[in-house]
């Protein structure tokens, strides 16, 4: 069993549904979530701007 953790979750844009940041505490991951149609909206952010792994 894995010790529990906790989750933040940031609402960039005020919509739910639109990009969201998630980051766990005490690691140094980070996952932007958002829609297809928005990419070329978020292509922009820094947070894009570093290497990562991508999920389609």
């Amino acid at each position: 069993m894995q010790s529990p953790f906790s989750l933040r979750i940031f609402v960039a844009d005020g919509d739910p549904d639109g990009l969201r940041i998630v980051e766990r505490f005490n690691a140094s991951a980070r996952a932007v979530v958002f829609p297809r149609a928005l990419l070329p909206q978020v292509k922009a952010r820094p947070e894009l701007q570093q290497s990562g792994v991508n999920f389609l």
